[in-house]
């Protein structure tokens, strides 16, 4: 019963496609005028062609319309594929911008100490934590560093060697807990003592120790190394002060120091192996 109701279906889709064919036929002849049949078959077959001519150009719009999906498909995966490629130039050219500009530092450093000997090393490894109050470098021994050596970046000091071996050294920095430095207020020339504790190691910061209260630091001073404690020679950039608090014992105070070098991002250093005096 479904084949029969489907052919009458297919019988009269062909007996209207025939009319359709023949009155296009007869439209397209060139007469002046058509007889009253033709006219009569023309009323009645036009709207149906109409319909048809519409459908068809549904048809054809429809599947058309997959083809532009299926293109600006293709199209966006060339433009996703093009916007990674140069995020990742954008990345390498900031990172290669960033390493020039630490390598003209430590350049600039080396011609400003022109009679200091140093050797060039790069950070392999660091303690836990955010900051560089303690990591290794891929020098050592063999490449003439010693303990007690001072070592710094083109910013200032960071601190000194504490363990040595033939291809490596650790660094103590001026932040950590451990560490203690001499220094000297650039503007008064007052000697005082540089170091750190746990508090301020997790902050990446240093205090100022050991200043008469009659001293008159103020925020915004310039500490550099004093040369005494026969570790750091004189006149290694330190920090500046960031605040001056009162000490405990109310005879002296102490500021709190905010380091010259970055400490959370060290990746280039300077290990000093001779002095200008050797």
């Amino acid at each position: 019963m479904r084949d029969l109701f489907t052919n009458k279906y297919v019988i009269l889709l062909l007996v209207v496609t025939v009319v359709l064919l023949i009155m296009t036929a007869m439209f397209t002849l060139d007469r002046q005028s058509v007889t009253f049949g033709e006219d009569l078959v023309a009323t009645v077959v036009t709207p149906f062609q109409a319909l048809f001519d519409t459908v068809a150009d549904g048809v054809e719009h429809f599947f058309g319309y997959f083809g532009d999906i299926d293109a600006v498909r293709q199209q966006n995966g060339l433009l996703k594929t093009e916007v990674n490629t140069l995020s990742d130039t954008v990345r390498q050219l900031e990172q290669y911008k960033l390493e020039n500009e630490r390598l003209r530092s430590l350049l600039g450093l080396k011609e400003r100490m022109a009679g200091y000997t140093m050797v060039s090393a790069e950070v392999i490894a660091k303690d836990t934590g955010s900051w560089y109050s303690a990591f290794t470098i891929d020098k050592g021994a063999k490449d003439g560093l010693a303990m007690r050596q001072a070592v710094v970046t083109g910013d200032g000091l960071v601190g000194h060697i504490y363990e040595i071996g033939t291809g490596y050294a650790k660094v103590l920095s001026i932040i950590d807990a451990n560490s203690s430095t001499g220094a000297i207020v650039a503007r008064t020339r007052d000697v005082a003592v540089v170091e750190s504790d746990v508090e301020l190691q997790q902050q990446g910061l240093c205090k100022m120790t050991y200043i008469g209260k009659s001293a008159s630091v103020i925020p915004g001073d310039i500490i550099e190394t004093s040369g005494l404690g026969g570790i750091y020679p004189k006149g290694l950039l330190v920090g500046k002060v960031r605040e001056i608090r009162p000490a405990t014992a109310a005879i002296s105070q102490y500021a709190i120091v905010e380091p010259a070098a970055d400490f959370e991002r060290i990746s280039e250093v300077l290990v000093i192996t001779g002095y200008p005096a050797e």
